[in-house]
């Protein structure tokens, strides 16, 4: 005789929460009941009910803050390693609306560091923009870019509040990005780089590297960007590299 089947508990509570997701229309960043009443709402024990929150926060279904409650999580920004889109291009490929708040635009001059990157002499003078993206109202990541200001002269003309600095690179002065390279580790979030991202204090983040090249080379932007790990996809497309082909033997008398 067939067993029959039987739901598991946790199975069970991430259906109930699901359903209740949907049924309400929750949005992303719409607030769940607290614990206690899913508990009673669904028959669920406490443990059961955790264990299913967290498959969902993993999942990145839901965003658990403590202390402040259980939420819709806002979509994840995907960023392609292997393309030269804008924040500004990308998030509008992925139908997400993106904000950029300037936190600051100054000049500094070239220290060593700079003046290796740029192949410039010490001192001279570099653009420092520095920008917070955020994502369908959620802050995702603090971007900061150099670039040198004899090429880009008068750049701080452009509200980088709503325009993108690679349009304006290559519209405003035949300054077209097409090559780079990133690099990217993991960092912890400082106290300040918490409070601007709404995150907490420590949390894990991309720490992520960037050099962008015009054609002929030439460095055109250098970037800092630390973003958090919970509304960032890094994705990447592998390819197998094509057969080589086989070498050509000249034979003689």
């Amino acid at each position: 005789m067939a067993q029959e089947y039987r739901i598991r508990p946790r199975e069970a509570a991430l259906e109930a929460i699901t359903a209740y997701i949907t049924t309400e229309k929750l949005r992303p960043g719409d607030r769940l009941p607290a614990e206690r009443e899913m508990c009673q709402m669904w028959s669920l024990n406490r443990s059961t009910l955790r264990s299913a929150l967290s498959r969902l926060e993993r999942d990145g279904t839901l965003d658990i803050r403590q202390g402040a409650g259980i939420f819709v999580a806002r979509p994840k920004f995907r960023r392609n390693l292997q393309n030269l889109k804008s924040f500004s291009q990308e998030s509008c490929y992925q139908g997400l609306r993106l904000e950029n708040r300037v936190l600051s635009l100054s000049q500094i001059e070239c220290d060593k560091q700079f003046s290796r990157r740029f192949q410039v002499m010490l001192g001279t003078l570099l653009w420092r923009l520095s920008r917070l993206r955020i994502i369908d109202g959620g802050p995702v990541a603090i971007e900061t870019s150099f670039f040198r200001q004899d090429r880009f002269p008068k750049i701080d003309r452009f509200d980088f509040g709503k325009d993108s600095l690679f349009r304006v690179f290559e519209m405003e002065y035949g300054a077209k990005p097409v090559f780079g390279d990133e690099k990217v580790s993991i960092t912890k979030l400082t106290t300040e780089e918490a409070d601007l991202l709404d995150a907490s204090d420590g949390s894990p983040a991309f720490w992520i590297v960037s050099q962008t090249r015009d054609g002929p080379g030439d460095l055109l932007e250098y970037c800092r960007t630390v973003a958090r790990a919970d509304r960032l996809v890094l994705t990447s497309v592998l390819k197998r590299s094509a057969p080589e082909e086989p070498a050509e033997i000249e034979t003689g008398i």
